[in-house]
């Protein structure tokens, strides 16, 4: 599951209402894997990598970004005028600019900030809605533990700026560091396992497991129909009936 949030703790707050309901549900909390949106940009030193983002940003269209907000979030901002801070904007929809308070809170700095349109652009740019992991390796490193612990996800859906680019940076610098520190391996739990198995990595197969909802429409040979399936197949004999 991709959750939303641009810090840890806000995050953490979707992670444990999906965790709940899943005990709640008669499920393992940890068989459902969480995954948090980031767009990392790494290189050697943390000013390498901040002037790397600069440039990547230099780049990047406003209204283009600005679209697509509007698409996400049901609004066209072209109406407004440019020097607007939307969090306070006569007008603007009072859900957005709630979400807009509870952003800027993340951003360092972001309750001095005038919200405008290019600021908004600014930031939702890269990576859009999701964190941001920005340095050297030790800098992204410690970022994306402490998501894992503060977050309680199990991983990451890692957005770019440039491809392949992005992803051979973080192959080159990242990985080694994750993997002084324990944290990334190159070796499958279940070498040859199917990606189920070496997604959740509890051993127990690769079928669904007895706990998920899907579980209750397997059928193997030898047993008998499960009730579902007696249902379809009466349903679709009186239909062939009916038509002849």
């Amino acid at each position: 599951m991709f959750l939303p949030g641009m810090e840890p703790h806000v995050t953490r707050k979707t992670a444990d209402a999906v965790r709940k309901l899943a005990v709640e549900q008669g499920r393992d909390p940890h068989s459902i894997k969480l995954l948090a949106g980031i767009i990392i940009i790494v290189d050697e030193t943390d000013e390498k990598a901040q002037a790397k983002y600069d440039e990547y940003l230099s780049y990047a269209d406003d209204e283009g970004t600005l679209a697509l907000f509007g698409g996400w979030y049901g609004v066209d901002i072209s109406t407004w005028g440019d020097d607007e801070d939307f969090r306070f904007a006569p007008g603007f929809p009072g859900a957005i600019q709630g979400m807009l308070e509870s952003w800027s809170a993340t951003v360092p700095g972001g309750e001095n900030i005038k919200w405008t349109k290019s600021r908004i652009a600014q930031e939702l740019a890269l990576g859009g809605p999701h964190a941001k992991a920005v340095g050297s390796p030790e800098t992204v490193a410690d970022v994306l533990q402490e998501w894992i612990n503060k977050a309680d996800v199990d991983g990451f859906n890692i957005s770019y700026a440039i491809s392949p680019g992005n992803f051979e940076d973080i192959v080159t610098y990242l990985f080694p560091e994750l993997r002084r520190r324990g944290v990334f391996w190159d070796e499958y739990a279940f070498p040859g396992g199917s990606a189920r198995e070496n997604y959740t990595g509890d051993g127990k197969g690769p079928r669904v497991r007895a706990d998920h909802p899907a579980s209750q429409y397997r059928w193997r040979a030898g047993e008998d129909l499960p009730e579902y399936a007696r249902k379809d197949a009466a349903a679709s004999s009186s239909g062939n009936k009916a038509s002849t």
